[in-house]
């Protein structure tokens, strides 16, 4: 495949002072490669401090593409990664979703992302509103989600945007180390809002290592199904859950940190059984669903294994876990969980279906038998 680099004709401008992070893009010029428009503006400071950059990709990735570190680049509504294509994106860069375009980066079964920060120079995911200095919030783009090639129990399609279901075999969906993402969860549909990071389908053989999610308007980060296993994870501010599994994902999440959600620590629903390694939850809404919440639908078997999860709550939050539904004990276990609070705040959830009561007792024998 021919590799396309994004690389920068730069103009002179005019003499501006920084703008709050470093925004103030340029007018666009057509392109009808993999990015529909080409903003190529630098601007210096009356200090002689140059700003980046800026071009602009919106619609479809077709070919092998590199996002450089030295321009900011803008999404103009969905932008899809379409199988065979890489999108690489450098260490340091920055990429923002444009206000009012429902930005949103989509990476489809048999592409690829690599997103391959540092600690030094992370990459940045947020809003042009935040960009350019305004009052950071939920909801202000989209979010960054993966379509991978591993098993899950999808019946229909893709929970947002009715995407087609994702390939089949356990290819990787890339790498992303060291990213953040800010400002997320736009909503597509009534109740269909985009999370900070989705990943559907995605295998063991994606690298998905310090990602930072700050702000969604939906969950930080939701997992379909597959394998894909992640390391040194924080989510904070999450509007709904702070890390949600369905679909039977059966991976491993070692070092997670969450804190100042709406809802639930972690939700787990259909048939998910992953590991949970290393966590540390904080509840404090009022409107919580629990550290650790069981969400089984009628029917479904709910399971997974804690080790080393610490989770602290405050007496208006809903407990330490929470059950409904039927509690797979065969395919759980917990090893040094420690809830900020006694026992008896883990609990059954009467919903819109039956609630099996023996999910919370089941769970809560399981906790004192540690």
């Amino acid at each position: 495949m021919t590799n396309t680099k994004l690389l920068l004709s730069v103009a002179a401008a005019a003499v501006l002072a920084l703008n709050g992070c470093g925004g103030g893009s340029s007018s666009s010029t057509t392109d009808t490669t993999t990015t529909d428009t080409n903003t190529t503006d630098t601007n210096t400071s009356t200090t002689g401090t140059t700003t980046p950059t800026s071009d602009t990709l919106s619609g479809k990735i077709s070919a092998d593409t590199t996002l450089t570190a030295d321009t900011v680049w803008k999404l103009d509504g969905k932008v899809v990664v379409e199988s065979g294509a890489t999108l690489t994106i450098e260490a340091g860069t920055t990429v923002i979703g444009v206000e009012g375009t429902d930005a949103w980066l989509m990476v489809m079964p048999g592409a690829k992302l690599m997103a391959e920060g540092t600690e030094a120079n992370p990459i940045l995911f947020t809003s042009e509103v935040a960009y350019n200095g305004g009052t950071e919030a939920p909801g202000q783009w989209g979010g960054v989600t993966l379509i991978g090639n591993s098993d899950n129990d999808q019946t229909d399609t893709y929970e947002v945007d009715d995407t087609t279901q994702a390939g089949t075999g356990d290819a990787s969906s890339g790498s992303l180390k060291y990213v953040t993402i800010n400002n997320t969860g736009i909503a597509v549909e009534q109740d269909k809002e985009i999370n900070g990071l989705s990943l559907f389908g995605v295998s063991s053989a994606t690298t998905v290592d310090h990602i930072t999610v700050n702000n969604s308007g939906d969950d930080g980060i939701e997992i379909w199904g597959g394998t894909v296993n992640l390391t040194n994870i924080t989510i904070v501010g999450a509007q709904d859950d702070g890390f949600d599994t369905d679909l039977g994902w059966t991976g491993t999440v070692d070092g997670l940190v969450i804190s100042e959600g709406k809802y639930a620590g972690i939700e787990m629903s259909g048939t998910s059984t992953g590991t949970y390694k290393n966590v540390d939850i904080t509840v404090t809404s009022a409107d919580s669903e629990g550290g650790l919440y069981f969400k089984g639908h009628d029917g479904e078997m709910l399971g997974g294994h804690f080790e080393n999860v610490e989770i602290t709550y405050n007496t208006t939050s809903a407990g330490c876990m929470v059950g409904r539904g039927t509690f797979d004990k065969a395919n759980a276990s917990m090893t040094g969980v420690v809830c900020d609070g006694s026992n008896t705040d883990i609990i059954a959830k009467d919903d819109t279906v039956a609630v099996d009561v023996q999910s919370a007792a089941d769970i809560k024998a399981m906790y004192d038998a540690q």
